[in-house]
């Protein structure tokens, strides 16, 4: 035969082998590492820019599994939103509402300067066992507190949320709605857009200048509920897409 050829079909024969295994093994890494509590049908939380160090925006999107007709969907008592190690979120780089929760239920939306608006979204409501309302949300820069505003389509205010803002946690208190015959209100589905609000130098939020050697960011969500549900803890990430970047970073 040809001199050589027999050594050059071994190496070209363990190239395409590991080749085949690299594939194999990159295919194989989940896009995901999620981890749903019981009681939900879906959770993504995510940074809308994947670089490190970066002004970006947040998304949340998250429903319950459905409840059976005439049972109350279970009534949520408090929320923890736990942002990756390392986010910087600064309240102070957008102009602030300072009107308080009252206010803002009695006037709307308007109750709030157009500059202090950092996001959107929507939301079901359950009413007790009687029946569901589709809402709309408009987020608020309060301070050292997030405003949500949960309005119906004809645009009356239908509740009003706050989410006190420290170091990576977004927290709220999430006060009772009973309803006549003892029903109470109670959120089942949330789609939230926070804008990359701010500046390039001073941004309301900003991702980790780092990242972990998994290459992904994990955003933690705790709410909690009446027993015996309790605290439904879920975790949301993905892999970002900045190997160069998570390279030159080690």
């Amino acid at each position: 035969g040809v001199p050589g050829a027999a050594a050059y079909a071994r190496g070209m024969s363990t190239r395409v082998a590991v080749f085949v295994v690299s594939v194999v093994a990159a295919l194989s890494v989940p896009a995901s590492a999620d981890t749903l509590a019981p009681l939900y049908a879906k959770l993504k939380l995510r940074f809308t820019v994947n670089r490190p160090g970066a002004k970006t925006g947040w998304t949340a999107d998250g429903a319950l599994n459905p409840i059976p007709l005439g049972r109350q969907v279970p009534p949520q008592r408090g929320v923890d939103f736990v942002f990756p190690a390392g986010t910087r979120i600064d309240v102070g780089a957008v102009p602030a509402c300072h009107a308080s929760d009252q206010q803002v239920t009695r006037t709307g939306p308007s109750a709030c300067p157009p500059a202090s608006r950092i996001g959107s979204g929507s939301a079901g409501l359950a009413f007790g066992t009687t029946g569901t309302l589709d809402t709309k949300l408009s987020v608020f820069d309060g301070g050292r507190r997030l405003i949500i505003v949960f309005t119906s389509t004809a645009g009356s205010v239908v509740r009003v949320l706050s989410g006190t803002i420290k170091g990576t946690h977004v927290k709220s208190t999430i006060p009772r709605i009973v309803l006549p015959g003892g029903g109470e209100v109670a959120v089942f589905r949330l789609a939230l857009q926070l804008r990359a609000a701010g500046t390039s130098k001073r941004p309301l939020f900003r991702t980790p200048r780092t990242c972990p050697r998994s290459g992904r960011w994990t955003f933690t969500y705790l709410p909690r509920y009446d027993p015996p549900y309790g605290v439904q803890r879920s975790t949301s990430s993905r892999s970002e897409e900045h190997t160069s970047e998570l390279q030159s970073l080690r």
